[in-house]
């Protein structure tokens, strides 16, 4: 479990918030390699950690076949957490994109994806099943020192 130093309310009272705007949000999405993805199940949200590419414009990652993500991903929409703070000084930024997902069916898209865009899995097991979110909405949000 991760705590937070006290910090008198003087200390980051002097912090600033901003949204971001969509050009800063997907350099954001570029530079990351870790996400969760979310979205609602007939037993309600659920939202699991994948590893992460920007391909074309689209976030790519990739999942099991048979997986509870992988039957989500056929035309669903799911949306894409990405963030990034730092505790000691309470600030961060996080970025969320929402879109339609499907799974990569392009042989062509799957070369790339397999020889150097696409994101390695973190997890055991076989995962060979890419899927990809066309983003249809980006947000973000930043909290800096002023």
């Amino acid at each position: 479990m991760t705590t937070i130093p006290p910090r008198s309310p003087a200390t980051h009272s002097g912090n600033s918030f901003r949204e971001l705007h969509v050009d800063e949000c997907l350099e954001l999405l570029a530079d990351s390699s870790i996400a969760r993805i979310a979205w609602c199940s007939a037993d309600g949200p659920r939202v699991v950690p994948v590893t992460i590419a920007l391909h074309d414009g689209s976030v790519v990652f990739r999942t099991t076949a048979y997986s509870a993500l992988a039957h989500a991903a056929r035309g669903s929409t799911l949306a894409v957490e990405v963030d990034g703070f730092d505790l000691a000084t309470r600030t961060g930024w996080s970025v969320v994109a929402v879109g339609t997902a499907d799974t990569v069916a392009d042989p062509r898209d799957l070369v790339e994806l397999w020889r150097q865009d696409g994101p390695e899995p973190w997890a055991p097991g076989v995962r060979t099943l890419f899927v990809r979110v066309v983003p249809r909405r980006i947000t973000g949000r930043r909290i800096a020192h002023r």
